[in-house]
């Protein structure tokens, strides 16, 4: 809690008063009826100190004197006041139980806030600007990034913190120290935001959190000049003192704080521990121990101080006489007093003596030194406590004579100038005078650290026995000690001597007291800081390791460690220790330092680390319990889940040091495997544990007792174990080195090897019962839980090793399917992982198989590996994880026959067919059902057909889709297969370019609701393919095969989607529609590219559409009725036809009758709705046909004139008379006016049905006369005379007979009176006309 200093205690002792008040004599003067009040105005600096005692401290260090001299050098001397420390600061200080647990910016926070005191006093103290600049940078760090404090302690360790920068900020703030004035804001606001509302409250807790919390309220209320926070703060230490510390008028038992709600004594004892009062003093944390109690006390005299400095004097109150009282009662028992049998049941926990207990100061100063009140323990415990310790020369003013004072100052002279020698012969002369205690301080201070040990050493082995004889060879000169001063001269110089003092107080309080040990250890320090020479150093310790145990330990503990790290294993390396920084090397930073040489350039020696271990941790370790522990490590080592624990009785201070530094060593192993494990493995197999050290041949060592060993030998099993599982990467040599690790803890803890790794089958789960399995979690593999004591999965035992052996075998399975796993990552999946995580990493696991394609020997014995894996234990019958409770494996959570089909489909992805066949196929008991091995294929197979970029059955994907289903027994869903893959197979002929320039894959057919689409595609990409019609048929309906198995009914296209009648969906409508809807696609086509003779052709020979099979069928609907079934893609393929149109100069007679043939066709399957929009087309053919016959007939007439104008040439021919001639030609102009009335009238009559009542009219006269063929080729028709005589009219231009009557029959009027007789049913009964034959 306190910086390490007396100096800061020492402060507030700045005034010692020579007229002082009487003592308190009046209990009944409390704080209570005091009430105090914040002051008017506050005095700054005003927390703790104020400037008058700064002043005083300041010229007593300048002057010298002591004790302040002393304690502002120790001060100066503390890591905290160096100038290379920098703060570390953390937005949210988390701090647990024992600031652990978490554990995060808690002793960080505290330090920085001591520093920053300590930096602020050096700064006013020494004027030294740089003081000044550091506490402020200490200060600002932690303004701008501390946001809050959390955890369980957060009050507790708000006031530590909070008490000191208070103290710092004030000091700093009003000396002119160059704070600027925007940084005090921000440390003015992290006061009051941050950290009063943490504390102002109070507290439930143990009495000495609420005091320093009120000490902290009360500092930074000074600091930021709040009167409010002031005055709670003091009204919740009015009523916490009286609580904390009991006097006897407070009754039979003590009082209770109103926060903590007691109101019977015995609730109050309970509370206390202590259940009798008998004297003053007595502190409610007696019972549990004086640190605490330290705490508290020294908190209530920090606030009376700083009460006093804003005006209010506590000390002459209730509060004065509980510290007073406080102070002597426990000062007693820190001096040695027993303790009575009353008291805390006769025996208190000191804590470490009075080193914990250093907290007098102030409150003597106060009391004793002000207010004249008698505290002889108080006094006694306080001097000692001190940092300067008496001097022997100080009490030389009584010397006997002046000689003497020669003595001493010729023995320092000798001393100094290495004449040892001389010295001798000195001491031996006069030995009452140099006696050894006296020698052993002028050696120590006055002798260079550069001689040679061997030159004093004889000197130093007869001091030990008591007497020093002269010299075999005394010195050539006479000593004559200081004869050339006067007496006056030689007692001042002596009284000048400062010797430095045998014993340092690390080795005092560790418990050593024998003089020489003191002495050899202190000079050993001094030699190394000095010349850095360790072998000198052992040269003179040598001689005398076994005159003490605690020489001999602190040799192999300290010396023997630093020689082989400095010296022996690392002599190269050019950064060495000192004994004094090696000797302060401390728990967990202490194993780093110590080991952190086995790795050059990063990268481990071999067997450097065990060898380290062996030689240079273990040797420190012998000597822990002689160290000096920071209660911080005391604290985590106590509480650690680590360590293993024993009885009280089989342990003492050697063995839980023992116990705390081996387990520090044992989570540096396994931080060492998380990071490197094939060294961590090595170091493992190399070193057997604590009890294999090297302590260098130093005679018998005082061993640890074998319950002791036994426990750590079990916890350096289970960091073994814990190792395998701390490694989150895997590789060949990392599953080797954890076998080798496993091997060797199965053999240390005396159990069964475990099974070689290239034998998986032989780990058994018969170990791992149902109990063991419930007590894992995932929470046992977190790092910092591997090593706890109750973790089942690393205890050494033989549960725990079955299931690291199963682990490392499946690993090493994993291995060989090219897909490493860790042994951290495995166990997770086995006993933690979900189904859906199981099957992940099953996919991805033969997805990564190594082996190639038709390799079916080794893809069966992965089958194998796989199945193992599932359950641990594979067996055919599958019957050994169906008889346990929990199933085991790496796939457990997946199904036998889901792995099964998993596998399966590896196999066809594999092309290992055969394999596939006979495992799946042919077996009696097979691993997968019929139905589902066959959607497994398909499945595959269709994966393959997507994945393909070219849709020929002898290339790529379709080919590996066309080698499955050949070796599988025919099915239907096969053959619906087979037909999609014969289907891409032709269209993979045509080129095909999607949108966007795609070009076409196999995909895209599946991918399609409607894949006939596609072939209108290969009719517009590749000119002149409608000439395939067959072929593309059979595409079309190879696609209807496969969609109509394949495809679920809900999947395929609607009528309205594709544009077709709406029809069932039977695989012969289907089939027999994709042809009709194909050909009219080709009719498109053939449009498209002006091949009107092919699109005719294909709608007279392809289509065949159906009519009514006589025209005297009444009792059937008209062809257009909507209860006919619609013919929608015949009549818009002949109307589209139909409406086909070239040029005028390439139109001939031939064509538009074909045309009109078509239209009429239209006309005839067309609905209602569309008749008009193909009658107006009809009607424009109609007047191109009765225009190109108009000009036939003038192109006659004028070939006729023309030849019958036309003179012969040829020879011997008769030209005609002009009588004849002229003759002919008057017949010729009679007969023309006949022929053009006959042409105009039978023109008129062709186009008299041009409205729609008119044609349907004449569509029923002129029906009894024709009937128009529907055929190709020529059609009947039925004389209407009834005569029942038919006669065969061909609709070929070729029909030029005549009728009955002798009238010439042409084409043109075939066609007509095909139209007009086919309306006279269809249109007739659209407009209601009566039906033929019904008028």
């Amino acid at each position: 809690m306190y910086l390490n200093l007396a100096f800061l205690s020492l402060a507030a002792a700045s005034f010692l008063c020579v007229c002082c008040a009487s003592p308190v004599e009046d209990p009944e003067h409390t704080l209570n009826a005091l009430y105090p009040r914040a002051p008017a105005t506050f005095t700054h600096p005003g927390v703790l100190l104020n400037k008058a005692q700064l002043d005083f401290i300041k010229s007593k260090v300048a002057a010298g004197a002591q004790p302040w001299s002393n304690a502002y050098s120790a001060m100066l001397a503390d890591p905290l006041a160096s100038s290379t420390r920098q703060p570390s600061p953390f937005q949210t200080v988390a701090c647990g139980s024992s600031s652990m647990n978490p554990g995060d910016g808690c002793h960080e926070e505290r330090e920085d806030a001591l520093a920053a005191y300590a930096n602020a006093l050096a700064w006013y103290i020494s004027g030294t600007k740089s003081y000044a600049t550091k506490a402020i940078t200490y200060m600002n760090t932690w303004a701008k990034t501390i946001k809050d404090h959390t955890a369980s302690n957060a009050p507790l360790q708000t006031g530590w913190s909070g008490a000191s920068w208070a103290r710092a900020a004030e000091i700093i703030r009003y000396s002119n120290a160059g704070w600027l004035t925007n940084d005090i804001s921000a440390f003015e606001t992290m006061l009051r935001n941050i950290y009063l509302p943490e504390i102002i409250g109070g507290s439930k807790s143990n009495g000495n959190w609420e005091l320093v919390m009120m000490e902290a309220a009360q500092g930074i209320a000074v600091f930021l000049n709040d009167k409010s926070s002031y005055d709670k703060a003091m009204n919740i230490f009015a009523s916490r003192a009286p609580a904390y510390v009991y006097l006897t008028t407070d009754g039979s038992c003590p009082k209770s704080a109103p926060i903590n709600g007691f109101t019977t004594c015995s609730q109050v004892e309970d509370y206390w521990g202590q259940y009798s009062f008998p004297q003053n003093g007595i502190a409610q944390e007696t019972c549990r121990d004086f640190v605490h109690t330290g705490y508290g006390i020294s908190s209530m005299s920090h606030i009376a101080e700083t009460s006093k400095i804003q005006g209010t004097d506590l000390w002459t109150t209730d509060v004065g006489t509980r510290i007073r009282y406080a102070l002597g009662f426990h000062s007693q028992f820190e001096l040695g007093t027993a303790v009575p049998s009353w008291l805390c049941g006769g025996s208190v926990d000191l804590k470490g003596g009075r080193s914990d207990f250093e907290i007098t100061e102030v409150g003597y100063n106060a009391l004793h030194n002000r207010l004249g009140i008698a505290m002889t323990n108080t006094g006694t415990l306080t001097n000692q406590n001190r940092p300067a310790r008496g001097d022997l020369i100080r009490s030389m003013g009584d010397m006997d004579g002046i000689n003497r004072a020669r003595i001493i100052l010729e023995a320092v002279r000798l001393a100094s100038s290495t004449e040892v020698s001389s010295l001798q012969q000195l001491i031996a002369r006069e030995p009452e005078t140099l006696h050894a205690e006296l020698v052993l301080r002028i050696l120590l201070t006055y002798l260079p650290e550069s001689t040679e040990p061997a030159h004093y050493i004889a000197l130093l082995q007869q001091l030990a026995l008591g007497a020093v004889h002269k010299p075999s060879q005394p010195s050539l000169h006479r000593v004559q000690p200081g004869k050339e001063l006067s007496d006056a001269e030689a007692l001042h110089q002596v009284r000048k001597i400062h010797l430095l003092p045998i014993a340092e107080e690390r080795d005092v309080q560790a418990g050593c007291t024998d003089q020489l040990t003191l002495f050899l250890v202190h000079q050993a320090r001094k030699i190394d800081a000095e010349t850095g020479s360790i072998p000198e150093v052992q040269q003179l310790l040598e001689p005398f390791v076994d005159r003490d145990p605690y020489l001999r330990t602190w040799l192999i503990s300290n010396l023997l460690p630093l020689r082989r790290l400095d010296y022996e294993y690392y002599p190269q390396n050019e950064d060495v220790y000192t004994l004094e920084a090696f000797e302060k090397l401390e728990g967990r930073p202490a194993i780093d330092a110590l080991l952190s040489r086995s790795y050059r350039d990063g990268v481990p020696e071999k067997q450097q680390v065990a060898r380290d271990i062996r030689g240079i941790v273990g040797p420190w370790i012998y000597g822990g319990s002689s160290r000096k522990r920071r209660k911080t490590y005391h604290d985590r080592r106590r509480n650690s889940r680590t360590a293993p624990k024993f009885p009280e009785q089989s342990t003492g201070p050697q063995e839980d040091e023992a116990v705390a530094d081996w387990s520090e060593v044992n989570e540096w192993v396994l931080d060492l495997a998380a990071r490197d494990f094939v060294e961590a493995a090595d170091t493992i197999e190399q070193w057997d544990g604590p009890s294999d050290v090297d302590y260098d041949g130093y005679g018998d060592i005082e061993k640890l007792n074998d319950d002791v060993l036994r426990g750590l030998a079990k916890q350096y099993a289970r960091t073994g174990l814990a190792a395998i599982y701390a490694v989150t990467e895997t590789s060949h040599s990392i599953l080797e080195g954890s076998h080798v690790v496993l091997k060797k803890l199965a053999r240390q803890s005396d159990l069964p090897a475990p099974s070689e790794l290239d034998d998986p089958q032989a780990p058994s789960v018969l170990d791992l019962t149902q109990a063991y399995l419930d007590q894992l979690t995932e929470v046992h593999l977190l790092h910092n839980a591997l090593l706890r004591l109750d973790n089942p999965l690393t205890c050494p035992e033989q549960t725990s090793l079955s299931l690291t052996s199963l682990i490392l075998s499946s690993c090493l399975l994993f291995q060989k399917l090219a897909r490493p796993r860790s042994s951290r990552k495995l166990l997770i999946m086995a006993l933690f992982g979900r189904r859906e995580e199981h099957m992940e990493e099953l996919h991805k696991t033969l997805q990564k198989v190594p082996f190639r394609t038709r390799e079916e020997n080794a893809w069966a014995e992965v089958r194998q590996w796989v199945l193992w894996l599932r359950d641990w234990q594979y067996q055919d019958d599958d019957k050994a994880s169906h008889d346990r409770e929990r199933s085991l494996g790496v796939f457990c959570k997946i199904k036998r026959v889901d792995v099964e089909i998993e596998l399966l489909k590896a196999f066809l992805r594999a092309s290992c067919y055969n394999l596939a066949v006979n495992v799946y196929c042919m077996s009696g008991g097979r691993p997968i059902p019929d139905d589902i091995l066959e959607q497994v294929v398909l499945s595959v197979a269709m994966s393959f057909y997507d994945g393909a970029s070219n849709g020929n059955r002898t290339r790529g994907g379709i080919r590996k889709a066309s080698e499955m289903y050949s070796h599988f027994p025919d099915s239907e869903s096969f053959e619906e297969a087979n037909a999609l893959l014969a289907a891409t197979h032709s269209m993979s002929f045509y080129s095909l370019t999607l949108q966007h320039g795609v070009p076409f894959q196999p995909v895209n057919i599946r991918a399609t609701k409607d894949p006939l689409s596609l072939i209108g595609k290969v009719l517009e990409q590749n000119p002149r393919s409608y000439t395939k019609l067959d072929d593309l048929i059979d595409i079309g309906q190879n696609l209807i095969r496969a969609r109509h198995g394949l495809v679920p009914r809900r999947d395929l296209p609607s009528s309205k989607e594709t544009g077709q009648a709406a029809s069932t969906h039977t695989l012969d409508q289907q089939l027999s529609d994709s042809s009709r809807r194909i050909t009219s696609m080709a009719i498109e086509a053939a449009l498209s590219e002006n091949d009107f003779d092919t699109a005719y052709s294909y709608i007279i020979n392809r289509l065949s559409p159906t009519l009514p099979s006589s025209q005297t069928d009444t009792s059937a609907p008209p062809p257009n009725s909507k209860t006919t079934s619609e013919d929608d893609i015949s009549w818009r393929a002949a109307y589209l036809a139909g409406r086909f149109s070239p040029s005028k100069t390439t139109l001939t007679l031939h064509r538009l009758e074909q045309r009109l043939e078509l239209l009429s066709l239209s006309l005839l399957l067309a609905p209602s709705s569309n008749l008009p929009e193909i009658l107006n087309v009809w009607r424009a053919a109609e007047a191109d046909l009765i225009a190109l016959l108009a000009r036939e007939a003038a192109e006659e007439d004028q070939w006729n004139r023309r030849g019958d104008q036309h003179k012969s040439a040829l020879p011997g021919d008769f030209a005609p008379s002009a009588a004849e001639l002229n003759k002919e030609l008057d017949r010729a102009a009679n007969q023309r006016p006949r022929r053009l009335s006959r042409a105009t009238a039978n023109a008129a009559n062709e186009e008299a049905p041009m409205g729609l009542f008119d044609v349907a009219r004449g569509a029923a006269k002129a029906f009894s006369k024709n009937a128009f063929p529907l055929k190709a080729g020529a059609a009947t028709t039925t004389s209407s005379t009834g005569e029942g005589k038919a006669k065969e009219r061909p609709l070929s231009m070729a029909s030029d007979s005549g009728s009955e009557k002798g009238e010439r029959v042409r084409k043109r009027d075939l066609v007509a009176n095909a139209v007009t007789g086919g309306l006279a049913s269809g249109i007739g009964w659209v407009i209601g006309a009566p039906p033929q034959g019904k008028s």
